[in-house]
């Protein structure tokens, strides 16, 4: 059975749409976390993540992501020393049973007042921003989260004008497979196909078109946990 969940939240100036969907298989449950929180300047700012353990243990360590990135936001913090600070408490936390594990994570901040949306990368390269029918993906900007204590990340800046949307999602949607071509991922050309022919990529129409798209691809069978995120500017 799919399992899914779609939300939307509007902040100010800001909206952003989320959806996502069930591993089929229990045990591979529990590594993605989305959370959105109002800075003290007013933008909003975006965390997803993707954390390689899973069920009970992948719980833990979303929290500890989780709550790193909610204290670094409301210290005013920018998204690449956010990122670094959570790179340093999941070293500092995490039990040695689980030093193996690591994280792909993306933080974003956006304002109504500002015309560039700021980002950080910790190996996450499933970001999109889409103008018309032009897009360009995001490249990372540090290592994953957990492959190194004192890692280093940059921020990087994107023109974002009033039009255009921001999307992102976890490896979930990217690499679902079709039963009959085991091979084939649906990738993120299978994001930039379901966007084509859209005419206004609004982020609750955007991910409404590719979660459809994904499911159709899959026959909605997904064997890790799917989210999949888009903001765009309601205001300036």
């Amino acid at each position: 059975m799919l399992s899914l969940r779609s939300a939307r939240i509007v902040t100010v100036g800001v909206d952003v749409a989320i959806t996502s969907r069930i591993a089929l298989d229990v045990r591979l449950r529990g590594g993605d976390l989305i959370e959105t929180v109002n800075s003290p300047d007013g933008s909003t700012c975006l965390l997803l993540a993707d954390v390689s353990s899973k069920a009970a243990a992948a719980a833990a360590d979303v929290e500890l992501l989780r709550r790193a990135f909610v204290d670094g936001v409301h210290a005013g913090r920018n998204p690449a020393d956010i990122m670094a600070g959570l790179n340093r408490v999941r070293f500092g936390a995490l039990p040695r049973a689980r030093a193996e594990t690591f994280a792909v994570a993306l933080i974003v901040r956006l304002s109504a007042r500002n015309r560039s949306l700021c980002y950080a990368s910790a190996g996450h390269d499933a970001a999109l921003v889409v103008r018309a029918a032009t897009h360009r993906h995001l490249a990372p900007t540090g290592p994953v989260i957990g492959v190194m204590s004192d890692a280093e990340f940059a921020n990087g800046f994107v023109d974002f004008a009033a039009d255009d949307l921001f999307l992102a999602a976890t490896d979930g949607f990217t690499e679902c497979r079709r039963d009959s071509a085991p091979f084939s991922q649906f990738g993120t050309a299978g994001i930039v196909r379901a966007l084509r022919g859209m005419t206004r990529h609004s982020p609750h129409a955007a991910c409404a078109v590719v979660g459809a798209a994904a499911d159709e691809f899959s026959g909605r069978v997904y064997r890790d946990d799917a989210s999949m995120v888009a903001m765009a500017r309601t205001a300036w």
